[in-house]
C-alpha cells in the first residue's frame, strides 16, 4: 500500500476533540455612505474560517462624520443578520438621535451599554443596537431581536457582509474601517494522537525497506 494512504488511514483513526478558538477578519476600504439614502453601501469579508459552530461574534467599526442618529447598519452571514446600528439616541422625545460625528465601537452582546442608550462619544464597548425595525421608528423602546448571537451555532466560513445606510438628510459618513471576531469550536486531533501518527510512519517506512 503507497506511504500516503496509510498515512491518510492513521489520520483518519486519529482520536479527535472539539477545541475553541478565535479568528479575526478586516476590512479597512473607506466609502462613503450616501445621505439620506436607504440604498446605502455594502462592504464583504470572505472568511477561510475553519470554525465548525460559532459561539461569539464580536464587530469593531469605525465611521466618520455625519450624524450618528441618521446611521442604520446591520451584518450579514449566511441569510442571518444582526442590527448594529439603528439610528442610535433616537427617542419619541429625540427623533434626530445622538448628535455625534463618528463613532468607533467595539460591539459585544456582553457589554455593559446599549449603544441605542448611550450619551456623550459613541466610542468603546457597546451592545448592538439589536432593534429588528424600520430605521424609520426605531426608538429606544423598540425591541431588540437581532443580537450578534443570532450567529451563534453557525459556521465561520464564508461571505460576511456589512450594510450602512444614512436614512435622514444632514450630513454624510464614511466608513473607516470595520473587523469581525469570531469564536468558536473547530475539530483538531488529541495530542497524544501526533506520537502514534510518529510511531506508524516509523512502521511504514520500516516496511518499504
Amino acid at each position: 500500500m503507497p506511504v500516503r494512504t496509510l498515512l491518510a488511514l492513521l489520520l483518519l483513526a486519529a482520536p479527535l476533540r472539539a477545541s475553541l478558538i478565535t479568528e479575526t477578519y478586516s476590512s479597512s476600504t473607506v466609502a462613503a455612505v450616501p445621505d439620506n439614502d436607504a440604498n446605502g453601501i455594502v462592504q464583504s469579508i470572505t472568511a477561510p474560517s475553519v470554525i465548525l459552530q460559532l459561539t461569539e461574534v464580536t464587530v469593531d467599526l469605525t465611521t466618520t462624520g455625519g450624524w450618528n442618529g441618521d446611521l442604520y447598519a446591520y451584518l450579514w452571514h449566511n441569510n442571518v443578520i444582526s442590527i448594529l446600528v439603528n439610528r442610535p439616541g433616537r427617542t419619541s422625545l429625540a427623533p434626530a438621535g445622538h448628535a455625534g460625528a463618528g463613532m468607533t465601537l467595539q460591539l459585544a452582546d456582553s457589554a455593559a451599554t446599549d449603544l441605542h442608550l448611550a450619551s456623550g462619544p459613541l466610542s468603546g464597548a457597546f451592545q448592538p443596537d439589536g432593534r429588528l425595525v424600520d430605521p424609520a421608528v426605531s426608538l429606544d423602546t423598540s425591541p431588540r431581536a437581532a443580537p450578534l448571537a443570532v450567529f451563534n451555532g453557525l459556521p465561520g466560513v464564508g461571505d460576511w457582509r456589512l450594510y450602512v445606510a444614512d436614512v435622514a438628510s444632514g450630513g454624510s459618513a464614511s466608513v473607516q474601517s470595520w473587523t469581525i471576531h469570531l469564536t468558536g469550536e473547530t475539530i483538531v486531533p488529541e495530542p497524544s494522537s501526533f506520537a502514534l501518527l510518529a510511531l506508524g510512519f516509523v512502521a511504514v517506512l520500516r516496511r518499504r525497506k
